[in-house]
């Protein structure tokens, strides 16, 4: 949605578009950038892959990389106070970190895995239910 109302916002004032015209541009290249990235996700979404989880684990990235279920300690909500950003964030146990990192083929390894809510259909269906079941899963 992002991408298109870039696009179309330069054509309010056609008049103008000479006098401001590295805006202009500037706004088009910035929309094309938005709508590419709609289309990968809608593609990634279309091959089968995307953020979901199974009886082994939660996948936390658009490569399939999974989390299994006796590696997690927490699955939490987070919102940004700046951005405002939502994401669902997925805390491993310190001692499976290591075992993680290795699998994603990371230098460092990471405390936390988040899933943003922006790459998700139905992000608080999504989280509500993984909530529930690794809660089951848990003990």
């Amino acid at each position: 949605m992002a991408g298109i109302i870039l696009l179309l916002l330069p054509l309010i004032d056609i008049k103008g578009i000479l006098q401001h015209l590295f805006v202009f541009i500037g706004l088009i290249l910035l929309s094309f950038v938005f709508l590419g990235y709609s289309f990968y996700l809608l593609s990634k979404r279309k091959q089968g892959k995307g953020f979901f989880w199974d009886e082994q684990g939660v996948v936390i990235d658009l490569n399939g990389i999974k989390v299994y279920w006796d590696e997690i300690e927490d699955i939490k909500f987070f919102q940004s106070s700046v951005t405002h950003m939502r994401s669902t964030i997925i805390y491993p146990h310190y001692t499976n970190q290591e075992k993680i990192r290795i699998r994603r083929k990371k230098s460092m390894p990471t405390p936390e895995h988040s899933i943003d809510w922006y790459l998700i259909e139905k992000p608080k269906e999504y989280h509500k239910n993984l909530i529930k079941d690794w809660e089951e899963k848990r003990y």
